[in-house]
């Protein structure tokens, strides 16, 4: 039985009718669906036990858990991890902070430095910004002794092997340039941030030894020999003869030397001459200001200022003698 027109043109309007009501539906419960699946809460966790490296990614957390960023490894099956201490204070006499393999991580909640190389031997630093994504600069090594240096600064070189000082407070900024041979910093700690003191810095260039602020100032004339400590007024310095003391204009002001081993406590100076024995030395008074102690080679022997501010000798981890200031 053939359908009449009335009954045709009631199924076409009914027909139209449902497409009214229920394509906007499917439009609408579609774009729910795409948007619930863009939904933080609903994505598949990445990483979720907070892992450095996982999936051929380094993340960087704060401490409170918080993802800061990520890096993309280049060399997954290489090397790709923070960058370690630069150790080259060991060719030289001075006297600095020894760091086991430190490696320099996270600073600030915002800067790393990472290698990402095929093997160790082609790591360089990268300095990376984590928070906005970026690679600043590739550096051929960088330094801040394990435990870090004050005020966020970091002793870096290019690959000219010309060395110069990095702060990352706030935007990189260069403090002392790259003019130097080699740069370092005496194990002069801030006990109470435990970090390596930054109010001078050790330069070389040209053959002569220099101390800088910490902004590049040359705060010396050329020292001739090599820096070994210092203090606000003297330098021990030392070649292939021995120790001395010097101004900050290379005067030699400690007289009958050079001597076995000189080192600072406080102001005052621990004295091992050539005969073997040990004393401290006063250089505002020009005198010793303890009994000579004749040592023999295997005793460890050295000063040290107490809680009452008198100084100590100690020999074999034994206090020897006392001397009170006041």
């Amino acid at each position: 039985m053939t359908k009449t027109k009335e009954q045709k043109k009631k199924v076409f309007i009914t027909i139209i009718v449902l497409l009214v009501i229920f394509l906007p539906l499917s439009i609408c419960s579609f774009t729910l669906h795409i948007l619930d699946e863009k939904n933080p809460r609903h994505k598949v966790i990445e990483n979720p036990n907070h892992e450095f490296f996982w999936d051929n990614k380094l993340y960087f957390y704060s401490l409170s858990g918080n993802l800061l960023g990520t890096y993309e490894c280049l060399n997954p099956d290489g090397i790709c991890d923070y960058a370690s201490n630069f150790d080259d204070d060991k060719l030289y006499a001075i006297d600095y902070h020894e760091s086991i393999d430190a490696k320099i991580g996270l600073i600030n909640n915002r800067y790393t430095f990472l290698v990402d190389a095929p093997s160790p031997a082609l790591a360089k630093p990268i300095l990376y910004d984590v928070v906005n994504n970026r690679i600043f600069t590739t550096y051929y090594s960088v330094k801040n002794y394990g435990i870090g240096i004050e005020n966020d600064l970091f002793i870096v070189g290019n690959d000219n092997l010309k060395y110069g000082v990095l702060s990352l407070q706030g935007d990189p900024q260069v403090k002392v340039k790259f003019d130097y041979d080699y740069i370092g910093i005496a194990n002069l700690l801030n006990e109470d941030e435990n970090k390596i003191m930054s109010d001078l810095f050790v330069g070389y260039r040209d053959k002569f030894w220099f101390l800088l602020d910490m902004n590049g100032a040359v705060l010396t004339s050329a020292i001739e020999k090599e820096i070994v400590n210092y203090n606000g007024k003297h330098i021990i310095v030392k070649d292939n003869v021995g120790y001395d003391v010097v101004d900050y204009e290379d005067n030699i002001v400690l007289p009958n030397g050079p001597y076995q081993k000189i080192s600072f406590t406080g102001k005052y100076l621990n004295i091992l001459d050539t005969e073997d024995n040990f004393y401290v030395y006063d250089i505002s008074l020009e005198q010793a200001i303890t009994t000579p102690q004749h040592v023999k080679t295997t005793d460890k022997i050295t000063s040290k200022l107490n809680e009452k501010g008198n100084l100590d000798v100690i020999l074999n981890e034994k206090i020897i003698e006392t001397v009170e200031f006041s």
